[in-house]
């Protein structure tokens, strides 16, 4: 009985981190030559993707292999071992759209889903972790924002990349009760980074961290903690004063993704 239940936590396991024997097809094309691509499995925890993809005027497929970030994905391709292209695609219902890149070339992609009962294109987000934390506020807290960035495209140069906003917070109590914190935002497509430290004290149903006066500026960093169901708002009242980044800034709901 003991060596059943193994085998059984095992395969719930292993069913609930990939998706395996299943094949997710997709028609479109790619700069107005038809394509078909098969996802043929994922890992529900990664993101992972593996499949292949061919134009339909050619007979050979090439291999493709990427992430899903849930809003997005990005794959890239294969022939023979070596990359000749990505695709940055934006996931929406059962279209899948975006662009195709290489080292020269960039064309404009349109994908539909034809068989959507899989579960394939199904991820890990922190929602889904924050079910498996305590209702503790110590811990990691996330926020993440995945997107095509095109800020440096235009139509003589289209130059699109993979963009990432979005950050981390760590809290810890101190002996005295207080609030260690350390948090660090990504913003804007052009990416500046407003991080901060240091120990908020509690103000009603709040923690407040208060910067020392400095000889540059007479305004305070003042940043705000608001604790609720695993999520946390943090929001700072000057990006100059606290030091952040050019256009950068923290006034963001994350949400609590793992416990010490």
């Amino acid at each position: 009985m003991k060596y059943l239940c193994l085998i059984i936590v095992s395969l719930f396991v292993l069913l609930n981190s990939a998706v395996l024997g299943q094949s997710l097809k997709l028609v479109g094309n790619v700069g107005g030559y038809d394509v078909e691509m098969y996802l043929d499995s994922s890992n529900y925890d990664t993101g992972e993707l593996y499949g292949k993809y061919r134009y339909l005027s050619q007979k050979e497929f090439l291999t493709i292999e990427g992430k899903n970030y849930g809003e997005v994905i990005s794959i890239e391709e294969f022939y023979k071992n070596k990359k000749t292209g990505e695709f940055l695609l934006e996931y929406d219902s059962i279209y899948l759209n975006g662009w195709w890149i290489s080292e020269t070339k960039t064309f404009p992609v349109e994908l539909k889903i034809e068989d959507y009962s899989s579960a394939i294109l199904n991820v890990k987000g922190n929602v889904d972790l924050a079910k498996e934390c305590s209702s503790d506020i110590p811990g990691i807290y996330r926020v993440d924002y995945v997107f095509i960035n095109d800020y440096f495209a235009s139509e003589d140069n289209p130059v699109f990349e993979l963009g990432h906003n979005g950050g981390s917070a760590k809290f810890e109590y101190t002996e005295n009760g207080d609030l260690k914190f350390e948090i660090e935002m990504v913003c804007g497509p052009t990416y500046h980074f407003a991080i901060a430290e240091g120990i908020a004290y509690k103000k009603g149903d709040k923690f407040v961290y208060v910067s020392e006066k400095n000889e540059w500026d007479d305004e305070l960093c003042e940043i705000e903690f608001t604790f609720t169901n695993k999520k946390v708002y943090a929001v700072a009242n000057h990006s100059y004063a606290c030091g952040f980044g050019a256009r950068a800034y923290i006034d963001d709901e994350l949400i609590k993704v793992a416990d010490f």
